[in-house]
């Protein structure tokens, strides 16, 4: 059986534990999709109009400048208008570069369009636990204006080359670097370390892999796009506390009874005791099958889907289409309660047996019309519930409805 290219890209990597580059990993469609996506991205962004600078950084001749970032918002791009046009229009003929994070927080369309795209890295690699995330460097900056860097910690990269130029990468793969900590030395010396370096050369629709401990920069030295994957597996320590947060808040309770006084000389074997290992273990377990659930259902985003406004048809007549890159997950919880993971969210709905093949239907892409839905969820639901049902998903970019 043929490997695929993401496949290949993985094993060339020595899965995900060295550099490496892969050819063509996105075709010409895609390229012109995601561009057009960012200019999307960037609209809702400069909506906010407040706190523009978290998020967005902007460099002119090496220097920041996030005082470029208001005249950026007051002249956003324009529908049918390029990204390197509208750069033009505020950069001039000035050497710039612009890196904005979390885009998946601005777009269901571009969260869609790229869920679609890494599907098979992730089929193939598996989902990292603290899901993914992407942000996207712009500009003709020539060498990234912060330097020789790593990631964040257990924050792997992969880089997506949009072009339309081509752009140099460079990487130190060398146990002296890789074993210096995170966040405690950046290398600005960038030209003396360079024949020290692997160098790649990447043409739009490749893709670059970099471990989050390894030293790297790139070069762009003509106007380019690129989008940037963050593969997140956080620290054990990181993962396990973050993990509890996630279980205090969720509140789960799985026994009625109530906590003794314990003496002011207690032992340590005492006070260790009062603590039950196994009811704790079960309420993580609880709390970490959810969050895998609620990234699953998003195409392994870390950030749940916006959630909109938009509302289903005043008439029956309309049909619900399913996304087979999101699928929709359900836990039942009782006899009467059950839990169901959409776009990230966690929906909580009457228990009701139809779900469950609905929800199988809806998984693989199918077209239901409402007719369809009422036969499988009635009687157990009224025309309400099902009604209300049809709708969170639909407000949540879970699922798309169109006239019958």
């Amino acid at each position: 059986m043929k490997s695929s290219p993401w496949h290949l890209f993985y094993k060339d990597s020595n899965y995900f534990k060295n550099p490496a580059s892969a050819k063509q990993l996105l075709n010409k469609n895609d390229i012109s999709s995601l561009k057009l996506l960012l200019i999307e991205v960037l609209n809702r962004f400069f909506e906010k109009k407040e706190e523009l600078h978290i998020g967005l950084k902007v460099y002119v001749n090496n220097n920041l400048r996030n005082d470029k970032i208001q005249q950026m918002a007051a002249h956003p791009p324009k529908p049918g208008e390029s990204l390197e046009t509208w750069a033009k229009q505020i950069f001039g003929s000035e050497k710039f570069g612009i890196v904005l994070i979390g885009l998946e927080q601005y777009s269901n369309n571009f969260s869609e369009k790229i869920a679609a795209i890494i599907r098979p890295l992730i089929a193939t690699a598996g989902l990292p636990l603290n899901g993914l995330s992407f942000l996207f460097f712009m500009g003709n900056y020539g060498f990234t204006p912060f330097g020789i860097h790593k990631e964040a910690t257990g924050e792997d990269g992969i880089l997506l080359h949009l072009g339309p130029e081509d752009k140099e990468f460079y990487t130190w793969d060398d146990p002296q670097y890789n074993a210096i900590k995170h966040n405690s030395k950046v290398f600005h010396d960038i030209h003396k370390m360079l024949p020290q370096a692997k160098l790649y050369y990447l043409k739009p629709g490749d893709a670059m892999f970099i471990p989050h401990y390894v030293y790297h920069v790139a070069n762009t030295a003509k106007f380019s796009v690129s989008i940037v994957l963050d593969y997140i597996n956080p620290p054990k320590d990181y993962f396990e506390n973050d993990l509890l947060k996630l279980a205090a808040e969720a509140q789960i309770e799985l026994t009625n009874t109530y906590m003794n006084p314990i003496s002011l000389n207690a032992s340590l074997n005492e006070i260790t005791n009062i603590i039950e290992i196994d009811g704790l273990k079960k309420k993580l377990e609880i709390t970490l099958q959810r969050k895998l659930m609620c990234l699953r259902s998003n195409g392994g985003i870390g950030k749940k889907s916006n959630k909109g406004t938009v509302a289903l048809p005043h008439t029956e007549s309309f049909a619900v289409i399913g996304k087979s890159v999101f699928p929709i997950l359900w836990k039942v919880l009782s006899s009467e309660k059950a839990l169901v993971f959409a776009r990230g969210h966690q929906i909580t709905i009457a228990n009701n047996p139809g779900v469950a093949p609905l929800l199988a239907r809806l998984n693989k892409g199918e077209t239901l019309t409402f007719s369809d839905v009422k036969e499988i969820l009635e009687p157990k639901w009224d025309l309400i519930a099902i009604l209300s049902f049809l709708q969170e998903l639909l407000m949540i970019d879970a699922v798309e409805v169109s006239d019958n």
